[in-house]
């Protein structure tokens, strides 16, 4: 290749040389670009001997508290779940389960979490019925339980209510029996449906709230209709439900509008239309046969509805 050739070779336009001049100033941005975000990331050697002694000191003091103090006390640390913390001594004086305050629970060396186990299970009706039922809390440590043991004193009324007693599944162990009275379903509140086996807060607020909108139960088997309540738990139930029809809520399917009937849980909007749409165009219902005569009413709707309706 001649002088000629290699000139002409390396002889640009006058775009061809502005693009070359884009392409490198780009390729310049793109190389220095990272040093513009990246921050000046400088080794402190006195913020790093800072960190190595606060490490040091920190082990230090986690060994001198695992050593077996002279005075043979026992420290507890108490749990954050009563916002607590530091350490506890525990102590030992005679005391009532069912009336002992948190404070007093951690003055016994309780752990906080444990605590709150105890209150949980008293705010919702829960009772010791005698000194051994403390070893059902759940979290209590055997130590703990055998320590004390001989100082706990239950109030004469607890005792002699012993067949009213409840055991949460989060509080007893696995092999509680539960020993509940007969529940009356269409007057007995949330506490009384959670003390049934197998019913926990939600259902028993399901079980209200279905019984209010039908306007009370007739009988017994409608609590199995409760939305999650299965089978198997509604048949172990069961024998412990007692049903008086005596207070039903009933609707004047003459009278009644949309709104009232469709809020019923056999009714809905669809049935409660037809009902009306019938009601306009013949005349009040003077019985069931002629409530038989409206469309998507069907027999076993009616055996369903009788206890609820008038005319």
């Amino acid at each position: 290749m001649n002088a000629n050739q290699l000139k002409e070779y390396f002889n640009f336009s006058k775009k061809e040389r502005n693009g070359i001049i884009v392409l490198l100033v780009m390729l310049a941005g793109v190389w220095f670009a990272p040093l513009l975000f990246i921050p000046d990331e400088t080794f402190d050697v006195k913020e790093f001997a800072r960190f190595e002694h606060d490490i040091a000191q920190l082990r230090q003091e986690s060994v001198q508290t695992g050593k077996d103090n002279d005075s043979g006390e026992i420290f507890y640390p108490v749990s954050s779940a009563i916002s607590y913390r530091k350490q506890v001594k525990a102590e030992t004086f005679y005391f009532d389960p069912n009336t002992l305050k948190p404070m007093e629970w951690q003055r016994l060396g309780i752990p906080g979490r444990t605590i709150q186990t105890i209150q949980n299970f008293i705010a919702k009706g829960g009772r010791f019925y005698k000194a051994e039922d403390i070893g059902k809390i759940y979290g209590l440590r055997k130590p703990d339980y055998e320590r004390l043991l001989p100082y706990v004193r239950i109030a004469a009324n607890a005792s002699q209510n012993k067949e009213k007693k409840i055991y949460p599944a989060s509080f007893a162990a696995g092999s509680t029996k539960y020993t509940v009275s007969i529940v009356h379903i269409n007057t007995a509140d949330t506490t009384a449906f959670i003390a049934l086996p197998g019913i926990g807060s939600k259902l028993a607020i399901r079980i209200i709230s279905f019984r209010e909108k039908l306007g009370g139960f007739y009988n017994v088997e409608q609590v199995a209709e409760v939305f999650g309540l299965s089978d198997s738990v509604f048949q172990q139930i069961r024998p412990r439900l007692q049903c008086n029809a005596g207070a039903i809520k009933k609707i004047n399917i003459n009278t009644a509008g949309i709104d009232e009937l469709k809020a019923h849980p056999y009714i809905k909007y669809q049935v409660g239309n037809a009902v009306i749409q019938y009601r306009l165009q013949h005349g009040n219902f003077q019985n069931e046969e002629d409530l038989k005569q409206v469309h998507l009413v069907t027999d076993d709707l009616i055996q369903k509805l009788l206890p609820y309706i008038n005319y």
